[in-house]
């Protein structure tokens, strides 16, 4: 009894966020105007979403990327920003948190202090998806901007509703599918996030949880491809993986532990034109790899993580530990095949923060396989691609101006990312 009360502790810490009661916040009624400045950031190392170059030019102009060069890029009148020995990056996309509802413009503040300028939520309530859906209208310049899968699929007594906090919508059965979806459409969800784990790997089998069917599962997903929405599935085993993808999910919430993975795993995901959001930041707390304490030594992040954050940092796993050796074949056999990874965290679960775990995650995809230039692609490019985000993740010409100045050169040394040096969301700077 003692073990599952300290489990369940422990799987709260992960989902509970989303269903705080709504804090009180202030939203302009209206998007605000771009960033008005117009600046040249002037013989720097570009590194676009997609490829590196030296000695390039950038010029914004009213929040967007109004022309690229080289040193001798014309800009009169602009201001000049020195980028010698420095990189410029897209704004980072972390592809899956859990904006904590009674904190959440301090949650999206500090993801921005990091150079994260958008986040992909993953699960929330009512309330706290009306919040997301104003800052996303809005827009502010000092808050990360949002896109979210509101209320997730899931079935009465299942993940994640033993968590407690306010009631969500549940179904459970096929016929039930494209109702359940139309209603979170119309509430707002960008995407759809189903839940297809029983916990049996973390309770126990004997005391599981009730689960979706794998009809419904696939009900599901045809209804929200009806409707033109992308499918982000929680799994936690191989098996469930190859299940959902199978089914026609187009991505996974995250990898999965254990001893090993299949050798085809990555083939798998490739033909089914389907990504992974490994989020080895929380599965490695699980294996007992967590690095949250080593990110808050971190000189250069530890200044700039908010008080009420830390905490989370050097939250561990309560119970035996899986391992981790099936997670990195995997995301190795993904490397391999040329299958799409997205850098997420799904902070502020144990172990993360928002926007510092974000770095972390990207050592975490290059020690894991990945060379520099693929990490950086799945924090910009990658995620920007694959949910349909195509104002942002490149620096290309009339672009959003969400961009993060680092000094040395993170396409070598994936550490570089956190030596920021300045930050633009649509063409203002950032205050950190």
């Amino acid at each position: 009894m003692i073990a599952r009360k300290h489990l369940v502790q422990s799987l709260k810490l992960v989902l509970v966020v989303a269903f705080l009661a709504l804090s009180p916040g202030k939203v302009g009624a209206g998007r605000p105007e771009s960033g008005n400045g117009r600046f040249v950031i002037r013989n720097v190392r570009l590194f676009d979403g997609e490829a590196v170059s030296d000695n390039r030019s950038v010029l914004v102009e009213n929040g967007r990327i109004a022309r690229i060069g080289g040193p001798e890029l014309k800009a009169r009148g602009a201001e000049v920003v020195d980028g010698r020995g420095r990189t410029l990056l897209p704004g980072l996309i972390d592809a899956h948190v859990h904006v904590a509802a009674a904190k959440v413009d301090s949650g999206l503040g500090q993801a921005l202090s990091f150079g994260v300028t958008t986040v992909l939520d993953m699960f929330t309530n009512l309330e706290t998806l009306k919040r997301l859906k104003a800052i996303a209208a809005a827009d502010p310049p000092d808050l990360a901007d949002v896109r979210t899968a509101g209320i997730g699929a899931a079935t009465p007594g299942g993940h994640p509703t033993q968590m407690g906090g306010p009631p969500i919508p549940t179904l459970t059965a096929p016929q039930e599918a494209q109702a359940f979806v139309d209603a979170r459409i119309a509430e707002g969800s960008d995407f759809l996030k189903i839940i297809y784990d029983d916990l049996g790997w973390a309770l126990g089998e004997e005391k599981r949880l009730p689960m979706l069917s794998h009809e419904t599962l696939e009900a599901l997903i045809r209804a929200a491809h009806v409707r033109g929405k992308l499918v982000v599935v929680h799994i936690a085993s191989e098996a469930r993986a190859r299940e959902v993808l199978a089914a026609g999910a187009d991505g996974l919430a995250h990898l999965f532990t254990g001893e090993s993975a299949d050798p085809d795993f990555g083939r798998f995901v490739k033909e089914r034109s389907a990504f992974v959001i490994p989020t080895l930041s929380t599965l490695y707390v699980s294996c007992g790899q967590a690095v949250g304490p080593d990110l808050l030594a971190d000189a250069h992040l530890q200044p700039f993580i908010r008080p009420e954050w830390r905490g989370g940092l050097t939250r561990t796993w309560p119970l035996k530990k899986p391992s981790c050796k099936g997670t990195d074949e995997a995301l190795r056999e993904l490397v391999q095949a040329g299958a799409p990874v997205l850098a997420g965290t799904d902070a502020p679960g144990s172990g993360t923060t928002y926007g510092a775990s974000m770095h972390g995650e990207l050592a975490l995809l290059v020690k894991a396989g990945q060379t520099p230039l693929q990490a950086l692609a799945a924090a910009t490019s990658a995620p920007a691609r694959a949910f349909h985000l195509g104002d942002r993740g490149r620096i290309r010409r009339g672009l959003r101006a969400d961009l993060v100045l680092v000094a040395g050169d993170p396409t070598q040394d994936i550490l570089a990312t956190r030596n920021i040096v300045a930050i633009w969301k649509r063409g203002v700077r950032v205050g950190r």
